[in-house]
């Protein structure tokens, strides 16, 4: 293998495992302030992507069309917390199914208003040469974007009055509520904070995922498997287990044929679920 053809898989590799670790940090949020597992990740998450696409294909500027997607997609993982999850609060299994039935739901709905087969969104076009390699644009753009939002994320989580306020809201609601932390707006708050970075992973991920109402697509369920493999709770095992998994993507689809790259990526995916969980 090539210098030049390395760089570009190595480069490939971490921005799809930014893009996984992206949807995983959203659903880890959620899962901090609920102890639910945010199933229906990925509906918000292309509700609001399609919906920027959509506008900005009807002549809407890239910035508005943006903020808008990211506010429906907020605006609905909010509006699944507060009327699938809060009412089954402290039985977090329940709270996953139905969070599930609603993403089940939820797709068919998104196939009826989004009727294309599928929506272009605008990117970081151009490539540029390094060590004999391309390096495309929008991967940097992706690289820069979640290390920002990581950074800035991992800082407010680790703060003592935010961080401690969702995981005691999580683990103790009643708790929390006679300490005087408002335990309902927490967890409405994980949820839209969700929905809005799972927003911003399809919108950056359009390039490599076509944005399609009919699925959801492997980038959300590649950023949950990422997100449980670390159990929620780790974020440096999050972030490795969505390295492994990109890594298995970009490498297997290089060296594999007839899609044994993509069985691959995900076989990884479902071993460190296992693992991660076996802990």
């Amino acid at each position: 293998m090539s210098t030049g053809i390395a760089v570009q898989l190595a480069v490939d590799t971490f921005s799809a495992a930014a893009l996984y670790a992206l949807v995983a940090l959203a659903v880890s949020l959620a899962y901090s302030g609920s102890g639910v597992i945010h199933l229906a990740i990925g509906q918000v998450g292309l509700a609001g992507g399609l919906s920027a696409a959509s506008l900005h294909a009807g002549g809407m500027p890239l910035l508005p069309a943006v903020l808008v997607g990211i506010a429906v997609g907020g605006a609905l993982s909010g509006v699944a917390e507060r009327a699938l999850v809060s009412p089954v609060i402290g039985k977090p299994m329940l709270g996953a199914g139905i969070l599930l039935s609603a993403a089940l739901l939820a797709q068919g709905v998104l196939a009826g208003i989004f009727r294309q087969p599928a929506y272009a969104f605008p990117s970081a076009s151009g490539v540029y040469g390094f060590l004999g390699g391309i390096v495309h644009k929008y991967d940097l753009l992706t690289l820069a974007t979640v290390a920002v939002v990581a950074g800035t994320s991992a800082m407010v989580i680790r703060s003592r009055r935010v961080g401690g306020s969702l995981r005691l809201t999580a683990r103790a609601p009643r708790l929390a509520e006679r300490l005087g932390v408002p335990t309902a707006m927490v967890r409405t708050s994980s949820f839209v904070i969700g929905g809005v970075l799972a927003t911003g992973a399809i919108l950056l991920g359009a390039p490599r995922f076509p944005l399609v109402a009919a699925g959801v697509g492997a980038l959300p369920l590649r950023g949950i498997a990422a997100a449980a493999a670390g159990r929620m709770v780790s974020p440096r095992r999050v972030a490795g287990a969505a390295l492994l998994i990109a890594a298995a993507e970009v490498v297997g689809g290089y060296e594999l044929t007839g899609g044994r790259g993509e069985f691959l990526c995900d076989a990884v995916a479902l071993v460190l679920v296992a693992a991660g969980w076996r802990r």
